[in-house]
């Protein structure tokens, strides 16, 4: 009896409890969570705002710092949360029903830059430009810099060979970053007072040896100065020329240390130095071009070695089914410059050489080289100009052979049929990230390298059964370097080059304004397609137009083939963000893609044409 009885008390309490479970919300049920995928806590902010990313639960209602934040079907959210100068604690606080659930983090923000008033003098160290040491040659300028306690006089001294040269307060302004995607960012809140600059021409008079670099600033009672660890030389005019080997193969030239790049130097080339700064070096390019290179990626010949002079005697063109070789003999190997001022003009500057050229010919037989024109730049620069009956050059190589002749390889259009556009055409795709680089991530915590992956995976798929040939630096989870994918889209002999990726922005922007599919190119021979590509994505995909952009990236600068990079939308604009991970969105991108790769060809194929031969009169 009273087992029977215990036995119905039972049942009554699990039906209570069922009951319970019905009548309660279905989301106070649920376990509430907040995840912050960007900032990472103690985060170095170099801004003065940043965007929190992350994700909770779909229906949680979410404050930061008290703001209200959208949460987005799939539970990821974005907001922009200006920062103040210092340490700054954001509270991020979701309530589902009856559930609260908390989370703090900190980030840091630099403090803006401000004037240093007048007195006490002081000069901030960390401002002081050089900081690197120097060595100069008569009529070269140093310009000196630095911050300091604003409305005085300032000087800076080279050693005790030249002693206070002066030095002037410029106008205020506001200090910025380096621009990023066209804009910069102030890191002052008002215009700052207090930058000095100041300039000195090295004569031929000046013999320099590991001078110290002093900076000085004076006021109407007192003076401070400070002597810096630069040191400057000078090259003396009597010093025969300093003649350098690149030991590097392409190795990096730049305009100035850190700064834009210029044409690659093959290996072998002989270089006359002209001065250097920390560890690089600069040297000539001719009377009016400087180009710097790393001191890595170059051996200094010993003294006596002559400076390299050639004479150009012969331009030899030839030509097979795929290239034109245009072969220039010279007695040692000198630098170059590449330039495409146009998609079907190509300039070819050849630095220390004089021109000896009465005739060359073409073949006749070859129709890709319209036009090839050579002129004396300057006493010792001579640049050959070409022009192509192509709509645009298709990629092209240059490389010394080993008796010095300089060879540049053009790559022809390839045969294309416009019935079957990507028949016997060579395509390397490249997924960008992979392995540890991650690359952006988006609110629900999906990186970027899976995102490209899939859309590249399904761009494979559709272009093989197009009839393309295509290669892909990677298919799976790995990291792959960069200049690792450029040598094997080289070594396959892709026509095309494409690198896949999706957006991010630097702290101080905003996602919700800038955002959308953007593409980018190097080289004028690969707008073209650049264009059809952007043009394509924005009809079908329907993002907001970014922009098409020049870029130095390394998946645009290869000059083999024609190389685009696509940044298809942002991983942190949650509308862009949550249609870049849906697969059947994936599908219409690759569509887009591929769509956009099949006008290009076809636009360029070969087209039946009445030969010359056909059109004598009867």
């Amino acid at each position: 009896m009273k087992k029977g009885i215990i036995r119905i008390y039972i049942d009554l309490l699990s039906l209570l409890f069922v009951t319970f479970l019905l009548i309660i919300p279905a989301h106070a049920q649920e376990k509430l969570n907040i995840e912050l995928v960007y900032p990472e806590k103690d985060a170095q902010i170099q801004a003065h705002s940043t965007f929190f990313v992350g994700n909770t639960h779909p229906e949680a209602k979410l404050r930061i710092n008290n703001e209200r934040v959208k949460v987005y079907p799939n539970g990821g959210f974005v907001h922009v949360v200006g920062l103040n100068p210092g340490t700054n604690v954001i509270n991020l606080k979701a309530t589902l029903g009856k559930i609260t659930e908390t989370l703090t983090t900190t980030v840091y923000t630099p403090k803006y830059e401000v004037t240093i008033p007048k007195l006490p003098l002081k000069i901030d160290i960390k401002s002081i430009k050089p900081a690197e040491n120097l060595v100069y040659r008569s009529g070269d300028i140093i310009q000196v810099s630095f911050k300091g306690s604003t409305d005085n006089k300032a000087y800076f001294s080279i050693g005790n060979k030249r002693k206070n040269i002066p030095m002037i307060e410029q106008p205020p302004k506001y200090i910025k970053q380096e621009p990023v995607y066209g804009a910069s960012i102030k890191t002052s809140s008002t215009p700052v007072k207090g930058i000095y600059k100041g300039t000195y021409r090295i004569t031929a008079k000046d013999n320099l040896q590991n001078e110290p670099l002093i900076v000085k600033l004076v006021s109407d009672r007192n003076k401070v100065d400070y002597k810096t660890r630069v040191v400057i030389s000078t090259i003396s005019p009597d010093t025969p020329p300093v003649i350098a080997k690149v030991i590097a193969d392409y190795a990096v030239v730049r305009t100035y240390p850190g700064k834009s790049r210029l044409t690659p130097l093959p290996e072998g080339t002989l270089i006359t130095l002209t001065g250097q700064q920390g560890d690089d070096y600069r040297f000539e390019m001719g009377n009016s071009l400087n180009g710097w290179i790393s001191r890595e990626d170059i051996l200094v010949m010993p003294v006596g070695t002559p400076a390299p002079a050639s004479s150009i005697d012969i331009i030899d063109i030839a030509s097979d089914e795929n290239r034109v070789f245009i072969k220039i003999p010279l007695s040692q190997r000198h630098p170059v410059l590449i330039d495409q001022p146009s998609e079907t003009g190509m300039l070819l500057k050849i630095f220390g050489v004089k021109a000896n050229i009465d005739l060359f010919s073409y073949d006749n037989s070859d129709e890709f080289l319209k036009e090839v024109k050579w002129s004396q730049e300057t006493k010792d620069t001579v640049q050959i100009s070409l022009k192509t009956d192509a709509k645009h050059f298709w990629g092209y190589k240059y490389y010394y052979r080993d008796d010095d002749t300089l060879v540049l390889e053009l790559r022809k259009p390839p045969m294309i049929n416009p019935e079957k556009p990507f028949d016997g055409i060579t395509i390397c795709l490249d997924p960008g990230h992979g392995g540890e680089e991650e690359g952006a991530k988006g609110p629900t915590n999906i990186t970027e390298k899976e995102v490209n992956l899939q859309i590249a995976l399904k761009l494979q798929e559709l272009l093989k059964n197009k009839g393309a040939n295509v290669i892909m630096t990677r298919t799976t989870d790995e990291e792959v370097g960069l200049y690792d994918r450029v040598k094997y889209a080289v070594t396959q002999d892709a026509v095309i080059l494409l690198s896949l990726h999706n957006n991010s922005l630097p702290d101080g922007r905003d996602p919700y304004k800038d955002h959308g599919t953007s593409t980018y190119y190097y080289h004028s021979q690969a707008l073209p397609l650049a264009k059809i590509l952007h043009k394509a994505l924005l009809e079908d995909v329907q993002f907001k137009d970014f922009g098409i952009f020049w870029s130095s990236f390394a998946l645009t600068r290869p000059q083999e083939m024609l190389a685009v990079l696509l940044e298809i939308g942002f991983m942190i604009n949650p509308g862009e963000y949550n249609r870049i991970i849906e697969a059947d969105f994936q599908n219409t991108i690759a569509k887009s893609i591929s769509r956009g790769l099949e006008y290009f060809l076809f636009i360029n194929a070969e087209k039946p044409e009445l030969e010359l031969s056909e059109n004598k009169e009867n």
